[in-house]
């Protein structure tokens, strides 16, 4: 057999907190997690919507029914299936995401980023490709992409505020995938990483979710 590959344009969604008025001047953009729907997930934050900070929230290109063959929907980023062209999706995806929100967002001042559980190695992956001038970086429940660049993870975060939360009750936290993970961050000497601790597992907890809004 003989594989190929061929590439065609294609269209996918995004949501966000509000139409675009063009008087913002801060952006977030937060990933979803494994099995999850971008407009569920933006949802989570809709405490902190605000006029002048415009949220959005891409969704992953798979999806795929959360149990059996009909019901829940959920999308991820990828799988270890053809993972190389969903990482190259994905951030292609992404590229032409931010390029159309900066044109409409001729005031925007801060750009900021959250990651949550599998949408975080997405994060890390498109933000070390993007050149972009980030203030926070949030790791939630995640950490950077295991293939990184130790030198490429460190030199895009250097100047960014950020931030890992943690769940005290989060089952993930104990792998050794997710200690050599996070281990990337905390062994790049970032001068301004902080990591706080959430009572709760595996989940966005509205307290700890504000204060890093508002810092």
């Amino acid at each position: 057999m003989v594989r190929q590959n061929i590439s065609f344009r294609q269209q996918h969604m995004y949501h966000l907190s509000h139409q675009p008025s063009g008087e913002e001047n801060s952006l977030w953009l937060v990933f979803h997690g494994y099995g999850q729907l971008g407009n569920f997930f933006l949802k989570k934050f809709s405490a902190l919507f605000d006029p002048k900070t415009l949220m959005v929230a891409p969704e992953g290109l798979n999806r795929f029914y959360l149990k059996g063959f009909s019901g829940r929907v959920g999308a991820n980023w990828m799988t270890k299936h053809e993972r190389e062209n969903d990482m190259a999706n994905a951030n292609s995806y992404l590229n032409a995401l931010i390029k159309n929100l900066r044109q409409q967002l001729p005031q925007l001042e801060h750009s900021h980023v959250l990651g949550f559980s599998q949408g975080a190695a997405t994060m890390s992956r498109w933000i070390c490709q993007a050149e972009l001038d980030l203030d926070k970086v949030v790791f939630w429940g995640g950490a950077p992409a295991h293939d990184l660049d130790p030198e490429l993870l460190q030199k895009t975060l250097a100047n960014s505020r950020v931030i890992a939360a943690l769940g005290e009750e989060d089952p993930f936290l104990a792998t050794a995938n997710f200690q050599a993970q996070l281990k990337q961050l905390t062994s790049a000497g970032l001068s301004q990483l902080q990591i706080k601790y959430y009572p709760g597992g595996h989940e966005l907890e509205a307290g700890l979710l504000k204060e890093i809004f508002l810092m």
